[in-house]
């Protein structure tokens, strides 16, 4: 019997290898067309859970050509990521598979929708502008361009991987620095911690105390950094330098050299850091915020 061909929209809890090929090529594709580096979070995209819909998916003739996904943080509001084919455009392609999407994060009972779009792309900037959204913020994408690193010499900081007696502190300082209910901070697992080909997580402990943390997603040859935090009493004395220069060179003896991170455009301190070590502004992202109507 013949495999059926894939046509129209189709939705997916959960992805099998050949999308994932798929939605890489499509992605490819996309940037190649624009110059752009859109933003998927491909670690998140390589494990969605499987009894709930986050991606959905567009093919003409078996061919995929649109693609929309769903990344959620919190209890409240979903992120959207997606593109369509440049020979596809202009055909409501895109439309359709933000609505049915808009429809599912309803029916969650999720009251907001952040559109993640880069600043250098004309059809998401020109379909963001059509619906009633409201810009929220900006971030940098930032990339490890030359390695300008601190000695590891304070002698009160001690750095190491995070291990799973540490989950409470990662919970703790996530949820101060990112101003989240505690019992949302969820995804730091027995099962995370123990997967060290596709992610890491460092910490930095004063007296047996952890302070700050930086975690990692791992690719082949890559590594990004996120979540990067430091109590705001242990602020200004320099442990946050410490901790990315342990971070870096950690994943440069991994075989990592291509190192990158986000940051919001606004939070100069941050980049002042980050530029001090080495990184420089590659892309943009603009995040604009579209309200959820309940009925």
């Amino acid at each position: 019997m013949s495999t059926p061909i894939k046509r129209g929209l189709i939705e997916r809890q959960g992805l099998v290898a050949a999308e994932l090929s798929e939605i890489k090529h499509l992605a490819h594709l996309c940037n190649q067309h624009e110059g752009l580096d859109m933003k998927l979070v491909w670690s998140l995209l390589r494990e969605r859970p499987t009894d709930q819909v986050n991606d959905f998916l567009y093919y003409a003739d078996d061919q995929l050509v649109g693609f929309l996904a769903l990344f959620t943080f919190n209890s409240y509001e979903a992120e959207v990521s997606g593109m369509v084919h440049p020979a596809y455009r202009q055909r409501g392609i895109f439309s359709t598979l933000f609505e049915t999407a808009r429809q599912r994060c309803g029916s969650r009972g999720l009251s907001t929708l952040l559109l993640i779009v880069e600043q250098a792309s004309p059809a998401g900037q020109t379909f963001v502008r059509h619906l009633s959204t409201t810009y929220d913020h900006s971030e940098y994408k930032m990339v490890l361009q030359e390695a300008c690193l601190p000695d590891l010499l304070n002698e009160h900081l001690h750095l190491r991987a995070a291990r799973l007696q540490d989950t409470s502190a990662l919970r703790r300082i996530t949820a101060r620095a990112f101003n989240m209910p505690e019992n949302e901070v969820d995804w730091y697992t027995e099962q995370a911690l123990s997967q060290p080909s596709r992610r890491r997580y460092y910490v930095g402990e004063i007296d047996g105390d952890v302070i700050g943390k930086i975690d990692v997603n791992l690719s082949e040859d890559a590594g990004f950094l996120f979540g990067f935090a430091v109590l705001p009493e242990h602020q200004g004395l320099g442990y946050g330098r410490q901790m990315l220069a342990f971070t870096v060179q950690q994943l440069q003896s991994l075989g990592r050299q291509h190192i990158s991170l986000e940051v919001a455009t606004e939070n100069k301190q941050a980049l002042s850091l980050y530029h001090s070590c080495g990184f420089q502004e590659t892309c943009s992202y603009d995040f604009y915020r579209f309200p959820l109507t309940h009925e």
